[in-house]
């Protein structure tokens, strides 16, 4: 039986979705209400005059279609470790760095911009974007767009040529760190594995136009698990709050 999309929009990107699907899933892909990553992998960070790769550690919550949390550890080289978490509960944005009090962010692109980096994210993953809330327009042969009907946020994916895998997720919003409308670009490796219970790229790399920011290898994941509202509001460190 070929998988149910509730979405609309012309066939041809309907089509695509739906071999994307496959491509990741097979003919029975999960229902993903919320879940938990974590990754290990490299950021691309400023280090006195010059930006560095360096170790980094995180955890990614969601809550679809908008609740997000982002947990990470940078490690350089001979400093101190440095901690941060960003959150948004759809409604409030809150940015947190080391044992500091989190910072509530109020402006208008902040709160937009984190609300189209989820839907990016969502898109990654691929079952989101079937819900009925979505619209999908053709683009070209090989790449679809995924407008969010309620909010009017709007992603681009292409899949590769042979083999329908997506190949990558692209969205324009507010980049926090240079306070101006970028492209936030993902890009999916070809390759995928098992990981927990969720088929995933091996390797997704994030970055903010031609500038690279993330290469993360996905570690291990939760699907559809209880996350506690106190999780999106930085109240507590993330593991011990999902967990309980």
């Amino acid at each position: 039986m070929p998988v149910l999309l509730l979405c609309h929009g012309d066939k041809a990107a309907r089509d695509l979705l739906r071999a994307a699907i496959e491509a990741r899933y097979g003919r029975l892909p999960p229902v993903l209400e919320s879940l938990e990553v974590s990754f290990i992998g490299r950021a691309r960070v400023k280090v006195g005059p010059v930006y560095t790769w360096v170790p980094v550690e995180s955890s990614a919550y969601f809550v679809f279609p908008n609740r997000l949390r982002w947990d990470f550890t940078v490690k350089p080289m001979g400093m101190a470790v440095q901690r941060g978490s960003e959150a948004f509960d759809g409604e409030t944005y809150l940015s947190m760095r080391g044992n500091s009090a989190p910072t509530v962010i109020t402006q208008p692109e902040h709160l937009v911009g984190m609300r189209r980096r989820l839907w990016a994210i969502a898109a990654t993953l691929l079952t989101p974007l079937s819900e009925a809330f979505v619209r999908l327009t053709t683009n070209n042969e090989t790449c679809f767009s995924a407008e969010n009907t309620e909010l009017g946020d709007v992603v681009s994916l292409c899949v590769s040529p042979d083999g329908h895998k997506l190949a990558s997720v692209e969205v324009s919003c507010h980049n926090p760190e240079t306070q101006r409308e970028q492209i936030l670009k993902l890009r999916l490796a070809a390759t995928q594995k098992a990981v927990g219970d969720l088929i995933m790229p091996s390797q997704i790399n994030m970055g903010w136009d031609n500038k690279p920011l993330y290469e993360l290898i996905p570690q291990s994941t939760r699907v559809n698990p209880s996350l506690a509202d106190s999780l999106f509001r930085l109240d507590s460190r993330g593991t011990d709050v999902a967990r309980r």
